[in-house]
């Protein structure tokens, strides 16, 4: 295995969780003395982190939604053999482990390939290939829920297919799928956390990074629990309410 120049991600973790253990004794034997006033110190680091993992999520969402809706749309064509080998591939992505994928393609695939990418480009593929597989079986999902009476009465009054999808499917599907769609969303977030293990400057991974200068993984971990909360509530209630004006538009 070549040796790449943030192999020490997981030095850093052991590091890191020998840290959380110590403090975590240390609050156990007595009275333990809470210090926010370091992390303040560092508050532009970690607001670089989070602005650092919002950006990775929103590049990774975008990829994987439009990836997912074409493996969804190619796994229901009446071509032959297309339906086994999206449907395997997608069985396949979804039954290994997104940290396992991660660490493969950025340890594995030079090795087979010579191809070498950097650490934000591997998370950005790695994790836009885990998540279209179950944005695919949203989608689909929701295209198959639809009635095929009302497919095929918009045939009836000559709309071609794109037409079809468009105003007809495409409405109607996205009305029942919006709620899995932003859970998926908020996982894809959460998944940034693993770009840490290839040293990519995520939120906590800096804040693991800053614990061990500071010796306040307590208050790290405290800190960057927080700043996850504020960020995925925010963007869970605009969803609910996104999708209640779309349902008051569109099907009262």
């Amino acid at each position: 295995m070549p040796e790449r120049k943030n192999s020490s991600a997981t030095t850093t973790a052991e590091r890191d969780a020998g840290g959380f253990a110590a403090a975590a004794r240390r609050a156990g034997q007595m009275e333990y003395d809470w210090n926010f006033a370091i992390v303040w110190d560092y508050r532009a680091v970690l607001l670089r982190g989070l602005l650092y993992t919002v950006m990775l999520a929103a590049i990774t969402i975008v990829t994987s939604m439009i990836l997912g809706l074409a493996l969804a749309l190619l796994r229901g064509s009446k071509v032959p053999f297309v339906y086994p080998v999206i449907s395997t591939m997608i069985s396949v992505v979804r039954a290994v482990p997104v940290l396992v994928l991660l660490v493969w393609m950025y340890y594995c695939l030079p090795i087979i390939t010579g191809l070498k990418l950097e650490g934000f480009t591997t998370v950005v593929i790695a994790l836009s290939i885990y998540s279209s597989a179950f944005f695919a079986e949203i989608f689909r999902g929701g295209i198959q829920s639809i009635d095929r009476g009302h497919i095929e009465a918009a045939q009836s009054v000559g709309m071609t297919r794109g037409q079809v999808f468009q105003r007809i499917v495409a409405p109607l599907a996205f009305q029942r799928i919006f709620p899995p769609l932003v859970n998926q969303c908020i996982l894809v977030l959460k998944n940034t956390t693993l770009a840490g293990y290839v040293a990519v400057p995520e939120l906590l991974y800096l804040g693991q990074q800053i614990s061990v200068r500071t010796f306040r993984p307590l208050e790290l971990l405290t800190v960057v629990a927080v700043l996850f909360v504020v960020t995925i509530v925010p963007l869970t209630l605009a969803a609910e309410y996104f999708e209640k004006k779309y349902r008051e538009k569109y099907f009262r």
